[in-house]
């Protein structure tokens, strides 16, 4: 093999702790950018938190469409999430609330295995992984959405 094909070879076959680390800095950066943002009086918006400005404009889809885009709600449900306010956080976007509960514990798996120096330390068994994703993704991300199209709102 060339030097080239070798070097090649060698980027795409990074360290076990690559991946790990990666999903506890993307955890860490996204409490650190919810806690950026602060829930306000008005159930619609969140606002940055150091000056209290509002957050974001009206969504592009709902302007274009006037329908609600699947994504609505999500940074209001890392912002509740972020503080410990579960249920607000699940009622303002279940997907949002699924997605940010799934990334915490995924980053504290991978914390855990960075700690012990061990890639099998733990790890989820395929299954719960595939589950759980066909749930988030049908039940609490899609679900809702298709209910909001046909007017039908499960949510506040």
């Amino acid at each position: 093999m060339s030097r080239v094909g070798q070097r090649l070879a060698r980027a795409w076959d990074p360290p076990w702790w690559t991946f790990d680390a990666f999903l506890v800095a993307l955890a860490l950066g996204s409490l650190v950018a919810s806690f950026a943002l602060t829930p306000g009086d008005d159930p619609r918006w969140v606002y940055y938190a150091w000056n209290g400005e509002r957050f974001g404009d009206t969504c592009a889809f709902l302007a274009a469409t006037g329908l609600p885009c699947p994504q609505c709600g999500m940074t209001r449900a890392w912002v509740h999430g972020a503080r410990g306010h579960l249920v607000t956080s699940f009622l303002s976007s279940p997907g949002g609330f699924g997605l940010f509960f799934w990334l915490q514990v995924a980053a504290a798996l991978a914390a855990w295995r960075l700690f012990k120096r061990d890639p099998f330390a733990v790890s989820m068994p395929w299954r719960v992984t595939v589950g759980w994703t066909a749930f988030w993704m049908f039940g609490l991300y899609l679900g809702p959405w298709i209910l909001r199209l046909f007017g039908i709102n499960p949510l506040p």
